[in-house]
């Protein structure tokens, strides 16, 4: 996979010598105080041509040998992988034992030219449902063209980058007020307050009108016009022992319609990782004291929407793939012993449980950055939300950190678990919702640290322990792992690919014993 911004991605080691001055609000005297700007380098850009400067062609080179080696060491995995749960353990043995089962998928058509154009304009971390597509084309063993003999059959479409193009379309049409009236006129007042309350808050503040017009016009146009007569869709449809198969950055909860047309008779390969799973885990999982058992009745969440799971994002049938990310592990991953900040946290307030952080943690950034040289150790790097941090800058901080926090973003699994592990981060996953992906076959228990949402008020006293002798021993186990996470969880290799088989696998062997 091509790295995105890849000048945005070289990075160099760096040596926090500088004492910092007082905080102050300004992000260049922040990234000066940190030693950053220097180390990092003003531009890897020439002022004049803008094409790299030799510096940074330099780091390129460097960087991308240094992946190549890497990624040799990693053809010879660890043996005894840790971070594999026994249900992965027994697969694996059956798999080696029976190598004949393999899910039969009937692909019903290519995705349509303008997807596949789609792609490239839309980014590479909204590229998940081309990436399925491809890998399940390109897949010889796995196909079959009588659809009498599938146990899936896979219906291609590119509903993120149509979304893509459609919040674009109506936000010109807001602003410039020619044809938003006659959107909105499609949905009745209440239609569109349940939007409002359900979409905006609930997925990521994604817009009302857009989410409800794509789902009834371009999702459901496939069903009942150009999938509807297909002798392949039908022949699905009747026979029980077949399920259809899509691709959807977004849950169930999102796409409503197309979703509830098909219920359980499809199999969702998804990012929206969102279940009572988290909420069923025993409390040994979890850091810290939690109020969670005294209201049980309650879902103890930041906010009531994260409480929403009517109708529910994944089913127990889906799949929930880890986020494309730009990062891959590297060696400088491993390196523990130039970590000098405890726990680092910089996002936006883009969910409930982002913003109570911020309460929580109001005015300890300023007292932070006041310390003295010779107090710096262990810096806790909560940032406020009102600045701004470049990519390769974010990452800087990630590599020199022992924990970063992961709370529920735009939905509870976020890009950002994946890129603090890449970077050699224990994560510390807040969350009373989140379904991490391939649950089933990896214990992300291994490798993170868990916090109920009600329990973010003691996050401080939470760090300090984690700080202590049992803390930094407990610290080390996770951090042990995260390599072989990192190898699973990476596009680039083959560990999600894999994965996701083997969990076809595991349901094609349900559909053929009913």
């Amino acid at each position: 996979m091509v790295i995105s911004g890849f000048w945005g991605a070289v990075w160099l080691v760096p040596v926090l010598e500088a004492a910092c001055p007082p905080a102050t609000n300004s992000t260049q005297d922040f990234l000066r105080c940190l030693d950053l700007q220097h180390k990092l380098g003003q531009s890897d850009l020439d002022e004049v041509t803008q094409t790299p400067t030799e510096a940074a062609d330099n780091e390129a080179v460097e960087y991308f040998e240094e992946l190549s080696r890497n990624r040799q060491q990693l053809t010879s995995f660890d043996r005894e992988v840790n971070v594999f749960t026994e249900k992965m353990r027994l697969q694996l043995l059956e798999w080696t034992a029976d190598r004949s089962l393999l899910p039969r998928i009937f692909i019903m058509g290519d995705i349509e030219p303008a997807c596949q154009m789609m792609e490239e304009s839309v980014g590479f971390r909204y590229s998940m449902e081309h990436w399925v597509h491809r890998m399940l084309t390109s897949s010889d063993s796995i196909l079959v063209s009588n659809v009498e003999a599938a146990d899936f059959v896979f219906l291609p479409h590119c509903a993120t980058g149509v979304f893509m193009h459609m919040v674009v379309q109506d936000e010109q049409r807001q602003k410039g007020g020619i044809g938003h009236a006659a959107s909105l006129s499609q949905l009745n007042a209440s239609a569109w307050k349940r939007g409002r309350q359900i979409f905006l808050g609930y997925e990521g503040n994604l817009p009302a009108s857009t989410v409800l017009r794509l789902d009834k016009t371009y999702l459901m146009h496939k069903v009942n016009v150009v999938w509807k007569d297909v002798p392949a869709f039908s022949h699905c449809w009747r026979r029980k022992s077949c399920k259809f198969l899509t691709a959807s950055i977004y849950g169930r909860h999102v796409w409503r319609q197309f979703a509830s047309t098909f219920g359980s008779k499809a199999v969702f390969i998804t990012h929206a990782g969102m279940s009572d799973w988290l909420r069923n885990q025993p409390e040994e999982l979890f850091s810290g004291e939690s109020d969670f058992a005294a209201h049980a009745s309650s879902c103890g969440a930041s906010c009531e929407l994260h409480c929403m799971m009517d109708p529910a994002p994944v089913l127990p049938q889906d799949i929930v793939l880890p986020w494309v990310v730009a990062f891959e592990w590297t060696s400088r991953a491993i390196s523990f012993h130039q970590r000098d900040i405890l726990v680092f946290y910089s996002g936006t307030e883009n969910s409930c449980s982002r913003k109570r952080i911020r309460e929580v943690f109001a005015g300890t950034f300023e007292h932070e950055m006041a310390k003295e040289s010779n107090a710096r150790k262990d810096r806790v790097l909560i940032f406020p939300p009102e600045f701004r941090l470049k990519q390769k800058e974010w990452s800087e901080l990630a590599y020199r950190s022992k924990l970063c926090l992961c709370p529920d973003g735009d939905s509870p699994n976020t890009g950002r678990l994946i890129e603090v592990m890449m970077h050699g981060c224990v994560p510390l996953i807040i969350s009373n919702r989140l379904q991490p992906p391939f649950h089933e076959y990896f214990d992300w228990s291994r490798i993170a640290f868990f916090l109920r949402e009600d329990a973010i008020p003691r996050l401080p006293q939470i760090l300090a322990y984690l700080q202590g002798p049992q803390g930094r021993g407990q610290i080390a186990q996770k951090r042990h792992l995260l390599k072989q996470m990192g190898f699973l969880c990476d596009y680039a290799r083959d560990g999600v690919g894999s994965t996701m088989l083997m969990a076809l696998r595991e349901r094609a062997k349900e559909l053929r014993a009913i």
